[in-house]
Formats: C-alpha cells, sequence, structure tokens
C-alpha cells in the first residue's frame, strides 16, 4: 500500500513533491540548493519513477537515504520512456557532446561510447574489494586491457533451457542428447520438441553464443580483432550451426523458428502447450507463471543450456550498467559515489528484489530473499559462468553478420560452413575500413554549410520580386517553414550520403564509400529485387481492393442500404493504426502454432501450421497481405469521393440501359476515374516505398534477406549498423524516386482540377 501511495504522488507531477524541502521530486533528488547538480538519464523502470509501485517505492527510498547522507550535490534526473528513444537520445548527445554527468546504458550499446571517448573510468573512485564482490563477467566485460574499468553492472539475466518435466523427466545436457529426446517429443505429441530464437534479431546470434563460447570460441581477440571466422574458431561456429540445422532436419525443432523475432513467441508456446523445450531467458519465468495454471507452471523447470560433446556450461548475460560520462573531476567523484550508493550490496538486495532482475553482486546471492527462493539459486548458479557480449566496436557488425548466418543455415539455403565464410568474408571487410575517427579531416567543416546556403538561395530565388508579378510578401511564412524542414533536410541528406559519417557522432571525411559500399553490397540486388516484387504486388492488392470497396461502398449509398457510414469507419479503422503495430496484429494473427489465430484455425479443421513467416514465399506473402490490408483504406477514400463527382444521371441511363455490374463499371464509372487512378497510383506507390515500419516486428526481413525491402535496410543501416552516411545514401535514392513521384502526383491533381 506504501508502494503504491508514493508511486501515485511521484506520478501525480511535479507539484505534489516539489516544495523545497522535498529530497526526491519526479526530476530532482537532493536539496534544491545543493551547490553541486548532477544530470542522471535513466531508465524509467529503474528509477522512483517506475510503473511498477513496489520499485518506484525502493527508488524512492534509495534515493532519499542518498539525498541526506550528500547534501552538497543535487541530481536532475530524466528518465526514458522507451528503449529505442533512450538509445536515439543518448547518440544525438554524443554527436553534440552534451552527454549527461550519468546514465543507464544497455551492455549492447557500450562499444558505441567507448569508442567515442565518452565513458570515463571509475576504477579511481571505486575501491577494488568492492568491485572484487562481483561477478567476474560484470568487471571484465567493462574493463580494457590497462585495468580500466568503465561501468557499473546493476543487474543482469542468463540464457537458459526451459523444460517440461512430465515430457523430459531428465533435461538434456549435450546437443545429441537434446535432438533425440525433442524429436521424439515432436513425433509422438505433435509437439515442438525444442524452440529457440533464429529470426533477424540480436537473440538469433546471442542466444547461441553460449554454445560457441562453451567450447572455447572466441568472437574477437584481446585487440578487439574478429577471429571467429579463423581456425580454430570457425570449426567451431560452424558446429553450432550445424546443430541448429540438424535441428530442423530430425523434426526436433519446426521451421517455425525462423519466424521467431520475439522472446514472447517462446513463452506463447509454452503456454499454449506447443513447447516440449525452449531456449528463453530468465526474465522470461514470471510471464510463464502467469500465462499457466499454478499446476501447470509446477511441470516446468529450467537447466543450463546444451552443449557440444566435451564443452563447458556457459550463458550469455545481458543487463544494463551505470556509465559516467563527466569529465571534471570533482562531478567525477560525486558520480562515482552516487553509483556505489545505489549499488551498494545492502540496496542491491532492496532493489534487485523488487525488479526481478539477477543479481551480479556474489553477497546478494547470500541474503534471505534470494537464498531461499529456489529460482534465484539456480539462476545464480548459471551466472556465475555467464559471458557478456565483447564490449568493442565491431560486435554490433559481427551479431548483425552471424543472424544472417543462423538464417540460412536454418532454413538450409546455405550449408553451415558456407553461412560463417560469408558473414566471416562481410565482417573482415567491414573490419579492413578506417574508423571514421581517425580519418576524419580535423577542423571546421566549411562544406556542412552549404545545405543551408543552398537552402536559403532557393527561397530568397522564389520570393525575390519580379517585374509585373504580385509581391510574393504572402509566401514567406510557408517559405520559411518549407525552407527549414524540408528543403534544408533534403540537402543536408544529399551532403552526408557523400560522406563516411556514423550515428553517434565520431568524425568523418567526404568520400564516395558509402554509394560503393551500397552498390557493392552482394545482397543488395536481393533486396531490390524483394522491393519490386513487394511494390508491385502491395499496389495492385491496394488499388484492387480500395476500388472494389468503394464501388460497393458507392453503390450502397445510392440504394440507401443501412450501415454504409459503419462500413466506411470500419475500412479506415485500418488506415489509422500505426504500423508498427499493425505488423504486431499481423504477426499475432500469423504465429506458428496453435497461439497464433490462423493457424489455430487450421488446427480445427485438421490443416496446419502453415510456415507463415518462416517460408520466404508465404513470409512476402503476408506482408503483402497485411500492407494491402493497411492501405487499401487510403484507395478507397481516394476513389470513393472521385464516384460521388460522376452525376447520377448516368447511373439512371446505365439502370435504362439495363447495364450489369461489369458493363456500368467500364462504361460508367471507368473514365471518370481514371485521373483519380493515376494519382492514386503515384500516392500509394509513394508510401509502400518508403514502408518499413510493419515489416519490422511481422519477420524482421527475414527469413534470412528474403523480405528485407530497401526502405528496411536503410533503417538497419541507420539504427543498427549506425551506418548514417550509408544510411543517407540509400535515402537519396529513394528521395529521387519519391521526388519523381510526387511530381508525377502533382501533376495528375493539376489535370484533375482543369480537366
Amino acid at each position: 500500500m506504501r508502494g503504491f501511495l508514493v508511486a501515485l504522488a511521484l506520478l501525480a507531477g511535479p507539484s505534489a513533491l516539489a516544495s523545497d524541502d522535498a529530497l526526491v521530486t519526479p526530476v530532482r533528488v537532493g536539496r534544491r540548493d545543493a551547490p553541486l547538480t548532477l544530470t542522471v538519464w535513466a531508465q524509467q523502470d529503474y528509477s522512483h519513477l517506475a510503473s511498477r509501485p513496489a520499485i518506484a517505492a525502493a527508488f524512492h527510498d534509495v534515493f532519499e537515504e542518498w539525498a541526506r547522507t550528500h547534501p552538497d550535490v543535487q541530481l536532475e534526473i530524466s528518465v526514458m520512456p522507451a528503449l529505442e528513444m533512450h538509445k536515439a537520445k543518448l547518440l544525438l548527445a554524443a554527436a553534440a557532446h552534451r552527454l549527461p554527468d550519468i546514465a543507464s546504458v544497455d551492455s549492447f550499446w557500450m562499444p558505441l561510447f567507448l569508442e567515442g571517448g565518452h565513458v570515463q573510468p571509475l576504477e579511481a573512485y571505486w575501491p577494488a574489494a568492492d568491485r572484487a564482490d562481483y561477478v567476474p563477467f560484470a568487471i571484465e566485460a567493462l574493463s580494457d586491457k590497462a585495468g580500466h574499468v568503465y561501468g557499473v553492472w546493476h543487474g543482469t539475466d542468463c540464457r537458459i533451457l526451459y523444460y517440461r518435466k512430465d515430457l523430459v523427466p531428465v533435461p538434456p545436457k549435450t546437443w545429441d542428447e537434446l535432438l533425440a529426446t525433442a524429436s521424439r517429443i515432436a513425433r509422438e505429441r505433435h509437439v515442438a520438441g525444442y524452440l529457440y530464437n533464429a529470426g533477424r534479431w540480436e537473440a538469433a546470434t546471442f542466444d547461441h553464443l553460449a554454445m560457441f563460447w562453451g567450447q572455447g570460441g572466441q568472437l574477437v581477440d584481446v585487440d578487439g580483432r574478429p577471429v571467429f571466422g579463423q581456425e580454430p574458431d570457425r570449426e567451431k561456429m560452424v558446429r553450432v550451426l550445424r546443430f541448429l540445422r540438424e535441428t530442423i532436419e530430425t523434426g526436433a525443432s519446426p521451421r517455425a523458428v525462423l519466424g521467431h523475432n520475439d522472446y514472447q513467441q517462446l513463452v506463447s508456446a509454452a503456454i499454449a502447450g506447443d513447447a516440449a523445450m525452449f531456449l528463453g531467458g530468465s526474465w522470461q519465468l514470471p510471464d510463464l507463471q502467469a500465462g499457466l495454471p499454478p499446476a501447470e507452471f509446477a511441470k516446468w523447470d529450467v537447466a543450463p543450456i546444451p552443449q557440444a560433446p566435451g564443452a563447458s556450461e556457459s550463458t550469455g548475460t545481458g543487463g544494463w550498467v551505470w556509465v559516467m560520462f563527466a569529465r571534471d573531476p570533482r562531478r567525477q567523484r560525486a558520480a562515482a559515489e552516487f553509483l556505489q550508493f545505489v549499488e551498494s550490496a545492502r540496496n542491491s538486495v532492496r532493489i534487485r528484489a523488487v525488479t526481478g532482475q539477477l543479481p551480479v553482486r556474489r553477497s546478494t546471492y547470500e541474503a534471505p530473499e534470494f537464498r531461499d527462493n529456489p529460482w534465484f539459486v539456480k539462476f545464480g548458479a548459471m551466472v556465475a559462468h555467464g559471458r557478456a557480449r565483447p564490449g568493442v566496436p565491431m560486435y554490433p557488425v559481427i551479431s548483425e553478420q552471424l543472424q544472417l548466418a543462423v538464417g540460412y543455415a536454418v532454413s538450409g539455403d546455405k550449408t553451415p560452413e558456407q553461412a560463417v565464410d560469408e558473414a566471416w568474408r562481410a565482417v573482415e571487410k567491414e573490419a579492413s575500413r578506417p574508423r571514421t575517427a581517425a580519418a576524419a579531416s580535423a577542423g571546421f567543416d566549411v562544406v556542412a554549410l552549404l545545405p543551408a546556403l543552398l537552402a536559403a538561395a532557393l527561397a530568397l530565388a522564389v520570393a525575390w520580386p519580379r517585374r509585373g508579378a504580385p509581391s510574393p510578401v504572402w509566401l514567406s511564412p510557408a517559405l520559411v517553414v518549407i525552407t527549414a524542414l524540408v528543403a534544408f533536410p533534403m540537402l543536408d541528406l544529399v551532403r552526408l550520403s557523400f560522406t563516411n559519417t556514423r550515428t553517434h557522432g565520431l568524425g568523418y571525411s567526404y568520400t564516395l564509400e558509402s554509394y560503393r559500399g551500397v552498390l557493392g553490397d552482394p545482397a543488395f540486388p536481393g533486396m531490390v529485387a524483394v522491393t519490386l516484387v513487394f511494390l508491385t504486388a502491395s499496389v495492385a492488392l491496394q488499388m484492387g481492393a480500395g476500388l472494389g470497396i468503394a464501388v460497393l461502398l458507392d453503390a450502397a449509398r445510392r440504394h440507401r442500404a443501412p450501415l454504409t457510414l459503419f462500413a466506411r469507419v470500419a475500412v479506415v479503422s485500418a488506415w489509422i493504426i500505426p504500423g508498427v503495430l499493425v505488423g504486431v496484429l499481423w504477426r499475432i494473427l500469423l504465429i506458428e502454432n496453435r497461439s497464433g489465430i490462423v493457424n489455430y484455425w487450421l488446427s480445427l479443421v485438421g490443416r496446419g501450421p502453415l510456415p507463415l513467416v518462416s517460408s520466404a514465399a508465404l513470409a512476402l506473402v503476408s506482408l503483402i497481405a497485411a500492407n494491402g490490408w493497411r492501405g487499401c483504406a487510403f484507395s478507397m477514400i481516394l476513389l470513393y469521393a472521385g464516384l460521388q463527382r460522376i452525376p447520377r444521371d448516368l447511373h439512371e441511363a446505365a439502370d435504362l440501359e439495363g447495364l450489369g455490374a461489369w458493363g456500368r463499371f467500364r462504361v460508367v464509372l471507368l473514365p471518370p476515374l481514371k485521373p483519380v487512378l493515376a494519382l492514386n497510383l503515384a500516392l500509394v506507390t509513394i508510401q509502400t516505398l518508403n514502408t518499413f515500419d510493419l515489416i519490422l516486428p511481422l519477420t524482421g526481413g527475414g527469413p534470412a534477406r528474403r523480405t528485407e525491402v530497401v526502405s528496411l535496410f536503410m533503417y538497419r543501416a541507420a539504427f543498427a549498423s549506425l551506418e548514417t552516411g550509408r544510411a543517407a545514401a540509400v535515402a537519396v535514392v529513394l528521395l529521387a524516386l519519391n521526388l519523381a513521384l510526387a511530381l508525377l502526383a502533382a501533376r495528375l491533381l493539376q489535370r484533375g482540377k482543369t480537366a
């Protein structure tokens, strides 16, 4: 109750707690008159503003205690409500040299800020005795060769094998045992024996690195250079991909794993009774417990990840890290004291007990809250064998290529050897590029001023008074807006496309490297082909469905049919739903087990499940259907409006002539609609050409790259590979196509007005 009241007071707004003597407010921790102010960017769910009352209350107490013992320091707290927003804000702040003094970052992001020299070492202010209480990976993963420690791990997780004890009495320890057990269950019980992530996302790589590390494999050497494609590490990576391929060949796993790009899909399959084992994360246990009756949940247990014969136990550990960006020694000392206080042994117990995160302090596992919990005892034993992602700048590139390798091997498109070798060549090519910080020219970038100057010159050229013409002063407000929000960004995009700049603000130089990288990518022609198929089919489906619905609604209106307005609203509702949400909705429809709505219906008639997102052909068909469902409403609106321009006399004449439906459409409806259809074609093509938000949650571009369109490639280049220059080069190509289509649409619209 007390936690709920604290959270309610915090969420009520600054006025509720903003008195001068309040030590913890939504935006400040500490005394208002404290001489030293530190800026802190935190996760919302790891702060006093957490949505769960118990977490909010715990952090409120911890922050209040810190404020009482540090009256000379106040914290300005900013919380990020979404993962990608948090990351984007930090990257932009790094590029602008406006980072906060302290921030909470995903351990996956550490290389981005280490590469730019933004993160400051903590060991000068952090006693070695306290560091010794942390599990090894929590220090090793955040340290460099010189012994500098760059962060404080504040909570972790681990990858584990979930299994049903009634189907798997003894959990498998080796790959051979897993394949034998899972394939037998699949044959006898007609459920998935073993599920895992093989879709196009980070988990496809990280979940299986434990199998690589267990063999003694190394992704990078001590200097951070990739080595996984060189012997003996190459053979160890090939063995992992060979095992994953064998899960499909033996029937231990369904092809549906190629469509798994969300951990929730694994839990959903388990709750639906469609899985005997799955490779998931420790944080999924509460979801599994919440989704199952107590008797069913009691059937589930966890075990270490099965390994190759002779390999050692290993697991991948993730989590979030406190880092210090402050450069002033006084601010550094205050920041380090704050981090040590929040993550002290005592507070670690208090916080971890309510967040459910796994502790990274050894002593925390000795506390009664964890020592007496059998689940935490098992997790703690696994975390002791944990390894984190290597904190090197090349890891995002390695991960992206290994995601593709997993997809190719599991689908059978390439042999495990070919998949590893192709990933290695791509990583080697990227590693051979000079890092942009070193390649950049020093000094002020004069060229960066050109887009602003050109945009201003274009605005002046339009606004310049001409002899005999009316004064263009009335255009000035619109010109200012268009120049600032349209012309300048477009011109600056062209400038960026001729650089090798990266998203997180390192230096750059002017070069054609970005265009060469895009055009020289061996996968780019395939993406263009996928884009053309997706574009052509989507546009045809949207326009065909939109035209059909518009004609039916117009006929219903003319005949005064009831519920016509309701039908129009129902169709338009699909159009106003954000693309990401449409992708999520269709994902739920197309899940490849009985928790998916389509396959559940098929199971009722003894059919399925169909590989609606794991098969390359059906995945593309699913994307086209989802995009057509969303986009046909726009075509319907445009064409329905065009149908209103047809005189009623023509319809009456058609009735007198006894024209059928096809004759009425061909003679009465189609001729007046031709300009509107042409305009609709241009606008729908523009919309479809730029679609990636729907694809990202639905297929992620997979399996492998079979549904990756050019716009999704651009998004991944900017926000996954962090190659701003390369993303800008793709964007310039799309911009040219969009401008051509926009000019065509404007002409058609003008022609329609004069017709």
